[in-house]
């Protein structure tokens, strides 16, 4: 039996940081970290844009709404003070169509009630800042703090805090089964008995949480992401610009994005998939999942649950590069189908579950406790922005 002080379930950027803020408070303690891939960016750590978002999106008094405003500062802090790659650009958001006018009233309240600095400002104003943007209906937002990152570059960095303090993480290590003890985990290195033991598995964090025998009204839904790269390397940006998103849709629609080589993408795309990893093709999908999650999606289909029949018509349009130009019409100048390339490696899944009791995707935060395990259940975006004070969060409320 091998004995830890704290023991975390995955090792993407929530569970490194939660290995970090664990050692800040209890140096002199043993934490171990389970990581089931041979590195931390396999999945959603590494596939993210790296935007630092503001906290904009979410409404007042949510989990998302507090743990990303104060975390993208945190984030913002963290990246300063380790000398890390920043481009601090700020994000416009353009009304697509004249019905995303009354949407705009609503995002700015709650920036303002989040705390977060936003301009309403003009068309002009908006070209100012961006000169590709389409001003269209004359209006945009403009959220200034918003910032982009290297997400590898900053796990990187935390993964070498989490080490250089004392922390060990096993990679190709996945939890296997929870003990009926309390704080007892098989692996393939065998069994360790932690004080405490924090679920982060992310993608698999529901299964995790079945072998710990946790039951609950939720059930898993990956959505996967898709982003097209301008091929032409004169085309730059100097800001992000993102569309005044449906609020009645659960994702924020086609944007631009960019990294530290200068790249412009645009996306994501958000398609129902039936696979935890199925980046490409059937690539990660199982038997079980997708059976399970084709008969879901059809049943949630078929009764437009958070306008995913609505979605999937959009969705299918991106299928072809004047669809997704079309899209970028409503919002950027310049791309044309011969500007756009597939990025193969620029895809995620979005690690999203569905609440049974309401019938709606969660669009929270989801933390549950039970005797044996904390449970990390709904770390969906902006998870990354929010980590470092996702960690502190959890400390200081299941931690005391």
């Amino acid at each position: 039996m091998k004995t830890c002080d704290f023991l975390i379930i995955g090792g993407g950027i929530i569970g490194l940081t939660l290995a970090r803020e664990w050692l800040r408070r209890h140096p002199k303690s043993k934490v171990v970290v389970l990581e089931k891939e041979a590195n931390s960016v396999a999945h959603g750590t590494g596939r993210n844009s790296g935007v630092v978002h503001s906290g904009i999106y979410y409404a007042e008094g949510s989990l998302r709404a507090r743990l990303c405003v104060s975390g993208s500062q945190k984030m913002l802090d963290y990246v300063d003070d380790h000398q890390l790659w920043i481009d601090r650009c700020g994000k416009l958001l353009v009304p697509p169509t004249e019905s995303s006018l009354g949407s705009m009233d609503v995002l700015l309240e709650r920036g303002v009630a989040n705390g977060v600095e936003i301009h309403k400002v003009t068309g002009q104003e908006a070209m100012e800042l961006e000169p590709r943007v389409n001003a269209q209906f004359d209006q945009a937002l403009y959220v200034p703090i918003t910032s982009v990152v290297n997400p590898k570059e900053v796990a990187e960095r935390v993964r070498k805090d989490v080490v250089g303090s004392g922390g060990v993480i096993h990679y190709s290590t996945p939890a296997l089964a929870i003990g009926s003890r309390r704080g007892t985990v098989q692996t393939s290195m065998g069994t360790f008995e932690a004080g405490a033991v924090i679920n982060a598995a992310g993608l698999f964090a529901d299964q995790v949480a079945a072998r710990a025998g946790l039951k609950t009204q939720y059930s898993f839904q990956p959505f996967k992401g898709k982003y097209w790269k301008h091929t032409d390397p004169e085309f730059v940006m100097q800001r992000l610009v993102y569309p005044v998103p449906d609020l009645n849709l659960p994702f924020l629609g086609v944007h631009t994005a960019h990294n530290q080589a200068g790249d412009v993408y645009f996306g994501p795309s958000s398609t129902p998939v039936i696979g935890r990893e199925n980046y490409q093709g059937l690539q990660g999908v199982t038997l079980r999942d997708g059976l399970s999650l084709s008969a879901s999606l059809i049943w949630k289909f078929l009764k437009n649950t958070n306008g995913l029949r609505t979605l999937s018509m959009r969705e299918m349009k991106l299928m072809r590069l004047e669809g997704v130009c079309d899209e970028l019409s409503k919002i950027v100048t310049g791309v044309e189908p011969k500007n756009l390339a597939r990025s193969l490696a620029k895809v995620g899944i979005r690690s999203q579950i569905f609440d049974a009791k309401t019938q709606h995707l969660v669009n929270d935060f989801v933390v549950v406790p039970d005797e044996r395990i904390i449970h990390i259940l709904n770390a969906i975006s902006p998870a990354f922005t929010a980590s470092f004070a996702f960690a502190e969060y959890i400390l200081d409320t299941y931690q005391q």
